[in-house]
């Protein structure tokens, strides 16, 4: 087998996992189908983190932002779900729709410049992506 083929697996056995321990949780808290599917969005964001960490063994901003990005969702989508939020999604998006890009647009900045910042410490510090340091040259 390829190497790809294995994080792919960790990954879907994983998912398989989580997605059948939250069936049975929402079986047994007696909820619908249409109530508990966030816990599946729940489930392939645990199981994207776990299948990069293993992979990689430390954090890596290609399966951290995707999986952070579906845990979240099914964090948003749970408070509709279960009538924590009391109007319907389409309502919500329909009441707050001109919040929803500048919202979006203040954390995309947020983001930028969080990242930039932390590239300007490592540049500070004299090392690049692959551990170069100009201070390791010799000279003549």
């Amino acid at each position: 087998m390829k190497p790809r083929v294995f994080p792919t697996l960790r990954f879907l056995g994983s998912f398989l996992a989580l997605a059948c321990a939250a069936g049975l949780a929402a079986w047994i808290l007696g909820l619908r189908a249409a109530q508990a599917w966030p816990f599946l969005l729940g489930a392939a964001g645990a199981a994207g983190l776990h299948s990069g960490i293993r992979k990689r063994s430390r954090f890596s901003a290609d399966y951290v932002v995707p999986s952070m990005a579906f845990l979240l969702l099914s964090g948003f989508f749970c408070l509709f779900s279960f009538r924590i939020i009391p109007m319907r999604l389409k309502d919500f998006v329909l009441s707050y729709w001109v919040a929803i890009p500048i919202v979006s647009i203040v954390l995309l900045v947020l983001g930028a410049g969080l990242s930039r910042r932390s590239r300007a410490v490592k540049a500070r510090e004299g090392e690049d992506k692959k551990g170069f340091s100009p201070g390791k040259l010799k000279k003549g």
